[in-house]
């Protein structure tokens, strides 16, 4: 069984119907937003993203050697939108930290429950 099936039968046995219309995501999806979608229906499994963000480069120390748009949050709730995101510097350069990722912080804005 491969890691994808793993991890998504993991977020089915947590998130159970839940998954299929209010699921969120966020991490290094090595692809940018716009490959997302086709990497979700492995991993998480539901309907596709409605919203990944941000789309910006987030890979990878040194940047003379590495590049990557991969850090995104990512949702399938209907209705969600952007509340703002902020990708920070590359951390503990001093230790020379080969393909480190600049952390990202995002939030999301909900829907209103019924």
């Amino acid at each position: 069984v491969g890691s994808c099936a793993i991890a998504r039968g993991t977020v089915s046995s947590v998130c159970g119907g839940a998954v299929g219309s209010c699921a969120i995501a966020m991490g290094d999806w090595n692809v940018p937003v716009d490959g997302v979608g086709r990497l979700w229906a492995d991993l998480i499994g539901g309907s596709v993203p409605s919203l990944s963000f941000p789309n910006e480069r987030t890979c990878c120390f040194p940047e003379s050697q590495h590049y990557g748009v991969y850090d995104h949050i990512t949702t399938n709730i209907a209705g969600a939108g952007q509340a703002g995101h902020y990708v920070y510097p590359y951390q503990l350069l001093e230790e020379n930290p080969v393909e480190q990722h600049k952390p990202v912080s995002a939030s999301l804005a909900l829907p209103a429950g019924r």
